[in-house]
């Protein structure tokens, strides 16, 4: 196998191919041993490094022409918890795309790729649907139900709050922030007690995993159905961490909209919905949201490049007096 390519990336003389996957097509039908059709190539807003998706179909063992989306290269574990997710006995429906083949490497290159169901209908950020919430509380806690059969053993991340705080403080001293005063004052008052806050947030329990990436983007259904649940994709980001990570981070990208999440806040939806699959919630799970949202909104300023938008900024900072207040 050819050394040194990193996941994400193409070998060279893949990534200047003029036929725009000629070559991999090629390779990718050789591995699935001819039941691979052709495969129409396109580019998503969040690809890198030459990384590839296509639609195609997949000749079933019955015969019938599946529709499919094909990604090369895919890393280790959106690979694994692909293949870990697969309905079985237990949970016949599943909770991702159906795998028809997947493998680590395609002829003499290191490169993971899957070939997976394609879903008839879009995300449910796109299909608008007003039980969007509801469906991703449901889905997490169907993720996390599954995902706890394998222990959770990476390595914890780490990230450095004071550091965010600090430059989220100079931010506000040398850009023309919105608001500029009102962010001077609740991050200070913050700081305070961000040393207790952070300590409290990192002796969480970490023992499960977490999606790393749970937006309504990244959920899809097999149909419009109401009964239909939904399925989450794109486990690229799946990490050794807290359920609660990813409720927060779910919710925040409603702190434009609160009106959305008013009658379904995603923290309480998708602890009742874990609860119900018999997994374990912290007592203290409601103050360790409100960290979490603490943690999150004062960094912001840190991050103008991609948090700089007025609107957002201004919401961050309603949620970030509101819960620092709350946390007292």
């Amino acid at each position: 196998m050819k050394p040194g390519m990193q996941p994400d990336h193409l070998p060279p003389e893949l990534a200047a191919d003029d036929g725009l996957g000629d070559r991999f097509a090629l390779l990718l039908r050789e591995a699935c041993q001819g039941r691979l059709g052709t495969i129409a190539w396109f580019r998503t807003d969040w690809q890198r490094g030459g990384a590839r998706t296509g639609r195609g179909t997949f000749r079933t063992d019955d015969g019938t022409e599946a529709p499919v989306i094909v990604k090369v290269p895919v890393g280790p574990a959106e690979l694994t918890w692909n293949q870990r997710l697969q309905p079985d006995e237990q949970d016949p429906y599943g909770i991702t795309a159906r795998l028809y083949a997947s493998g680590q490497a395609l002829g003499d290159y290191d490169l993971a790729w899957i070939v997976m169901e394609r879903f008839p209908e879009g995300p449910l950020f796109g299909l608008k649907r007003t039980d969007a919430i509801d469906l991703m509380a449901d889905a997490a806690a169907r993720f996390y139900w599954r995902a706890s059969r394998f222990p959770a053993s990476d390595p914890q991340r780490r990230e450095e709050w004071a550091q965010h705080f600090e430059r989220a403080r100079q931010q506000c001293q040398t850009n023309n922030l919105p608001e500029k005063q009102r962010w001077n004052t609740v991050l200070r008052t913050a700081q305070k007690s961000l040393t207790a806050w952070v300590a409290e947030w990192r002796n969480r329990s970490t023992g499960e995993w977490c999606h790393g990436d749970l937006h309504p983007a990244n959920a899809m259904s097999r149909s419009n159905r109401p009964e239909d649940p939904a399925m989450l994709i794109d486990l690229a980001e799946v990490r050794a961490g807290h359920w609660l990570e990813d409720a927060v981070y779910l919710e925040r990208l409603y702190w434009t909209r609160p009106e959305r999440i008013a009658a379904s806040p995603p923290v309480k939806l998708i602890g009742k919905k874990r609860a119900e699959r018999g997994l374990r919630n912290d007592e203290n799970a409601a103050r360790l949201a409100d960290i979490r949202r603490v943690l999150f909104a004062g960094s912001a300023p840190a991050f103008l490049r991609t948090e700089g938008n007025p609107v957002v900024l201004k919401a961050t900072l309603d949620v970030l007096e509101e819960t620092v207040q709350r946390l007292g």
